[in-house]
């Protein structure tokens, strides 16, 4: 699940060999960003007017907030790898998120995919939709 089904952030830290990763980083391309589209059409990125740095740095503390263990901080870029647990049966899910520089502000993508299965019941994309809801207040 991705709000950016064009050019999805990309996973530099964490690898298909991550610990019991069965589900590959590789965005599977436009068969998967139709059926997100149909499914999701509320998932798109998010636009501020924040500067780059400000929004990374809120993205940030908002990733910490919901629990989000940190992997990978890179400022620059302003990029940064986190994975999430989910509240039940503690599956980890990793996410990434870019935050690239506008015109007049700053633009946030954000990528989740769950480790192991081939169905998340929606629970990638409510995170998407959580934190896009918390950034925006």
């Amino acid at each position: 699940m991705t709000t950016d089904t064009q050019t999805p952030p990309t996973f530099s830290f964490l690898t298909d060999n991550r610990p019991g990763a069965k589900n590959t980083l590789v965005y599977e391309g436009e068969n998967i960003a139709q059926q997100q589209r149909q499914a999701f059409p509320n998932i798109e990125p998010l636009i501020s007017n924040m500067t780059a740095q400000q929004a990374y740095d809120k993205a940030l503390t908002i990733a910490k907030s919901m629990g989000w263990e940190i992997i990978a901080d890179q400022p620059t870029p302003f990029t940064f790898e986190a994975t999430a647990r989910t509240p039940f049966f503690n599956f980890a899910d990793d996410i990434v998120i870019r935050v690239s520089a506008e015109e007049s502000g700053s633009r946030i993508d954000i990528r989740s995919i769950s480790r192991i299965g081939r169905g998340d019941r929606g629970v990638n994309a409510k995170r998407i939709i959580e934190f896009s809801k918390i950034f925006s207040n």
